[in-house]
């Protein structure tokens, strides 16, 4: 059997490349940390508002969610500039789709957190 010699050895290097692979996500995408900031928030003061255990779950699946398309995201922009580095009309509708699919998911987490937060919100 060939060896791949970009594969991990073991669990740690795993990890540890995936956390490499966050760190870059976070130090050269600006919208991704205000995904990822604008997530902790939202968890944060729905522990303090003492959401249900159900509704603190599904916030969860969904500021993952948009975080996770945001990756997905960057992961394809950075594709599309390694294979075609100059402009390229292709490449640009490629990127738009990639950035539509995070543009749904905060649609869908805004929608989702209105239904959640409004009605707390209101009763203070």
């Amino acid at each position: 059997m060939i060896q791949n010699p970009w594969r991990h050895k073991n669990l740690k290097e795993s990890f540890l490349g995936a956390l490499k692979g966050l760190a870059v996500v976070l130090k050269s995408e600006r919208n991704a940390r205000i995904i990822f900031l604008v997530g902790l928030i939202v968890l944060i003061t729905a522990i303090f508002l003492q959401f249900p255990f159900n509704e603190l779950v599904i916030l969860i699946i969904v500021v993952i969610s948009v975080f996770v398309c945001e990756v997905f995201n960057t992961l394809v922009e950075n594709i599309c500039n390694m294979i075609k580095p100059e402009n390229d009309p292709h490449v640009k509708i490629l990127k738009d789709i990639a950035s539509a699919a995070v543009f749904i998911a905060c649609i869908g987490a805004l929608a989702i957190g209105m239904i959640l937060f409004l009605p707390k919100l209101l009763s203070l």
